[in-house]
């Protein structure tokens, strides 16, 4: 009993990741604002390479902040950046 539901919980989830890849695929072209990107996703939204998106991080030139020695930026900021 207990596994049958740990195989349903984790369809759950895996169906849940599942669909949340798509939307992100169909929402690619447009910028999230409430979304948390990282800098390789970062980049070509901004049209540049992830080393000078770090380069722009680190000069607070575009808001985001590090966890666990990754950068995490808020699609906002991203939004913010792009309309200077």
């Amino acid at each position: 009993m207990i596994w049958q539901a740990l195989v349903k919980g984790t369809a759950i989830v895996t169906f849940t990741q599942g669909v949340v890849a798509l939307i992100d695929k169909v929402f690619a072209d447009e910028v999230q604002p409430h979304r948390i990107y990282n800098t390789e996703e970062a980049a070509p939204i901004l049209g540049m390479e992830r080393i000078d998106v770090i380069k722009l991080l680190r000069r607070d030139e575009l808001k985001g902040k590090r966890v666990d020695g990754n950068y995490r930026i808020l699609g906002s900021s991203l939004l913010e950046y792009m309309s200077r």
